[in-house]
């Protein structure tokens, strides 16, 4: 009599067996990880430089005004007391020294500094004036031509001469404008007196302008014009 066969189901299912792990995939993980970084960082180049490797527009932007350099200070007026400032200031550093005889004008609230010239035994009348006036509202031919437009309202027949550009030795003045004019002062008692005279502008560099009104009588003109220039040459002398 044969063995009997074995019962139940026959032999129970075996444990699952896993497969081997491969050595190969953490080496792939990372270098998928390096691959993808390369791949930001090229990103990052081409969109700084650009395809052809030029800056792009951002790049080519200047720095800020200041990072890359200090710039000049601006210049600003030395109107300190130098070695030509002597007699009379003016202003602005402007400085005039009057001519033997001359004497400050009495009347105080003129603006500016006014000499005059008496005349020779004859207390009150006077023979001429040296007026410098200063402004910043014109140029020094505007200036010239608006000083003796006053003159034209104190005189009478008023005749003006050609306006000059002149230039003076001095490098501190910018421009320079002159006027010629004759006319004649008219007294309280209507007495007549002619007189001529000039008006000479200087502008400095920072646009500030010095001007000079001079008048003599016609009658002591050409024997004491000399001193009125001798004057105007000490004021070029200043700036």
């Amino acid at each position: 009599m044969s063995a009997p066969a074995p019962g139940g189901w026959g032999p129970g299912p075996s444990r699952p067996v896993r497969p081997p792990r491969s050595s190969k995939t953490p080496w792939i993980i990372m270098a998928a990880a390096i691959v993808a970084v390369l791949l930001v960082a090229i990103g990052v180049v081409l969109l700084v430089t650009g395809k052809d490797g030029k800056k792009t527009t951002a790049q080519q932007t200047p720095e800020p005004l200041g990072t890359m350099y200090t710039p000049s200070p601006t210049p600003t007026p030395d109107d300190s007391k130098g070695p030509n400032d002597v007699g009379v200031e003016v202003g602005y550093g402007v400085w005039f020294t009057p001519s033997k005889g001359w004497l400050p004008d009495w009347d105080k609230t003129k603006a500016g500094k006014n000499y005059i010239l008496q005349q020779f035994n004859a207390r009150g009348l006077i023979d001429g004036y040296y007026w410098v006036r200063q402004t910043e509202l014109y140029d020094a031919k505007g200036f010239a031509e608006h000083l003796v437009d006053v003159e034209s309202n104190g005189m009478q027949g008023v005749r003006i001469g050609k306006g000059t550009v002149c230039q003076p030795a001095n490098p501190n003045i910018k421009a320079c404008y002159a006027l010629t004019y004759t006319g004649d002062w008219v007294a309280k008692n209507g007495k007549h007196v002619s007189m001529q005279g000039f008006v000479t502008a200087y502008q400095d560099k920072f646009d500030r302008v010095t001007a000079t009104d001079a008048a003599l009588e016609t009658r002591v003109y050409k024997r004491r014009v000399n001193e009125l220039v001798y004057m105007n040459n000490t004021l070029i002398k200043s700036f």
